[in-house]
């Protein structure tokens, strides 16, 4: 007999002993063999739907049809009228059934597994893994599926079945008529997601309640898919209909979306993950262009609301609350004395900064505090013991508790001046070996060797370098550049020109919604009309080793050896303070006489 049919004895019958392959019926968990299941129970009608059933003494009298009715899969939730595997907690469907079974060992490879399965057409008569039924199969050249090899093709290459048919030949899609990937017979690889895509906006476009959203939802998937394929925006779909779900809940008309609106709705870091629909609203006039910093602005007026009420002591809410009036009040000061744009200080980053360090002082000093009075110079000390990387930002706070509040003793943060380590500079070799690198980049580092060389060669720091303008360009006749990075004009150099032009004619914009002609920024960003993110420039600076710092120190250290020994001049040219320049330039005139006099001393 065929081995794959012989019944196996593996359980037996909890009433006669008997060995049998499987129970004929199970009751309070026994099992009972057919002999003993007829013997053991009386034929009597369902008392829900009167048809004949059989039950032990006692039992109750319904049938398993009605038993069945409305039962539900205990992973996925469907119903179940034939379960697949039966457990303590309920039933479970065909499909989920291997899920809640225990993993199995394979028996070729004794790799624990929940998806064993036989393959007769390999040889393999008992169930082995994944891995195993497919060690045999190949990554077919022509339509890239892992397949059981057919044959060998006219020019050599090993192929599946329905590529051998074909003889290595270009797929030709029955369904839009063009050479691509197959998928399968009837469509190549470009139909299927395009097909995939249409189905999942029309079953999400069916959610949308606002005509204009689901029009706007419709026409954002179809023009992102033609960008960048249909494939490409699967992982995302869902994260994209949330923006445009998160609208229609509130039933807003086009044009009455407002900063204030956004910050709300999506919350402080909201829109940064929603960067590519909420492009695509703004492109088309359906929501308002609304500049970056006043998104940033909203933001943190909503991360200042939540640490304003994270307080439960009173005292301390209304210190805070004060403190928090105090710091608007400098804001403005700042606003009417012309720091605003691009010159703007005393930002809404920089009060929540100072709210969160004094929000977490008063937490701690409310432990052993009663009063403001209380607050003492080894309350301090012992705050900054324990988070040292708010010894700056809560200097705004002392200050307002020295000015503002009667204390007993002032209170001052503790000053510790740092000399610059040994290793500030790069080394005249490891200066050499990131020029050759960065000079001669290939296509794809091109950008990051660019922004590498204007941080290295003019001593520009990451927040500079992104925010460098097209229009701050200038191409001479002989084919250099010339670029204002200070107060005066400079020329690049010509190897740095030649990169600078090559990147211009290849230059893209990252913003899915965005043409590289719409963005000013020299290096546009993710968000559109943005530049690129200075976490993105400190990614390119971990790759070679090296820190914006000590480019910028490396930068002015063989600026000086070069002939630029004048501190205006690095002020004029490398756009860097006056005190900057003379801070570093004290430091390197030493360095170097050192240097000199150990020359002359070893000759």
């Amino acid at each position: 007999m065929n081995e794959r049919h012989h019944k196996i004895p593996r359980i037996i019958c909890d009433c006669c002993g008997k060995a049998m392959p499987k129970a004929h019926a199970v009751f309070d968990s026994k099992g009972y063999c057919t002999a003993c299941y007829y013997r053991m129970t009386k034929s009597v009608p369902c008392t829900e739907c009167g048809k004949p059933t059989r039950i032990l003494e006692g039992g109750e009298a319904v049938c398993k049809s009605c038993r069945t009715k409305g039962r539900k899969c205990i992973r996925c939730g469907k119903d179940v009228p034939r379960a697949a595997l039966t457990v303590e907690d309920g039933v479970a469907c065909p499909s989920c059934a291997r899920f809640l079974k225990e993993p199995r060992a394979c028996p070729v490879c004794g790799q624990l597994s929940l998806h064993l399965s036989r393959d007769l057409k390999n040889g393999f008569t008992e169930p082995v893994c994944q891995r195993c039924r497919r060690k045999r199969h190949i990554n077919c050249p022509c339509c890239g599926k892992n397949r059981r090899p057919a044959g060998t093709t006219s020019d050599g290459r090993v192929v599946c079945k329905n590529c051998l048919v074909l003889d290595g030949k270009p797929f030709v899609c029955p369904t839009c008529g063009k050479e691509g990937k197959r998928h399968s017979k009837s469509m190549c690889d470009n139909c299927y997601w395009l097909q995939y895509m249409e189905r999942r906006t029309r079953d999400a476009v069916a959610l949308i309640r606002n005509t204009w959203l689901a029009d706007s939802f419709r026409s954002f998937v179809r023009e992102l898919s033609a960008q960048l394929g249909s494939h490409s925006i699967v992982p995302r779909f869902e994260r994209y209909f949330l923006f445009f779900a998160a609208l229609d809940g509130k039933d807003f008309a086009p044009g009455e979306v407002t900063a204030e609106v956004l910050a709300a709705l999506f919350g402080a870091e909201g829109l940064r993950r929603h960067a590519v629909p909420f492009g695509f609203m703004v492109k088309h006039g359906l929501l308002p262009e609304i500049p970056e910093n006043i998104l940033e602005e909203e933001s943190q007026k909503r991360r200042q609301e939540d640490i304003l009420g994270r307080l439960s002591v009173q005292w301390t809410s209304d210190l805070l609350k004060s403190f928090y009036s105090h710091l608007l009040t400098v804001q403005l000061r700042y606003q009417s004395r012309g720091w605003v744009g691009e010159r703007r200080r005393f930002v809404p980053k920089t009060i929540t900064a100072a709210l969160r360090t004094a929000s977490d002082f008063l937490e701690m000093a409310s432990e052993k505090c009663i009063s403001v009075q209380q607050i003492d110079q080894d309350l301090l000390v012992r705050f900054i013991v324990m988070s040292p990387g708010k010894a700056n930002s809560i200097r705004a706070f002392v200050r307002f508790l020295c000015r503002g509040k009667k204390l007993f003793r002032k209170l001052k943060v503790p000053t510790i001046r740092h000399n610059m380590p040994v290793d500030t500079f790069l080394t005249y070799q490891r200066y050499g070996q990131l020029l050759r690198i960065w000079l001669n980049p290939d296509d794809v580092s091109l950008k990051e060797s660019l922004i590498c060389l204007l941080m290295l060669l003019y001593g520009q720091t990451v927040k500079k370098t992104v925010r460098l303008r097209m229009s701050g360009l200038a191409k001479k006749q002989n084919g250099s550049y010339r670029i204002m990075l200070g107060r005066s004009e400079i020329t690049l150099d010509h190897d740095v020109s030649d990169l600078l032009s090559k990147y211009i004619e290849g230059r893209k914009a990252l913003c899915a919604m965005e043409d590289e002609w719409e963005n000013d920024y020299l290096f546009p960003g993710r968000k559109r009309g943005e530049h690129l993110s200075e976490g993105a420039v400190t990614y390119y600076l971990k790759k070679h080793d090296v820190t914006a710092e000590k480019l910028f120190a490396s930068a002015i250290l063989y600026a000086y050896q070069g002939g630029i020994t004048q501190p205006k001049i690095l002020v004029k040219a490398f756009g860097i303070t006056d005190g900057t320049a003379i801070k570093y330039l004290n430091m390197i005139n030493p360095r170097l006489r050192e240097e000199a006099e150990k020359l002359v001393s070893n000759g």
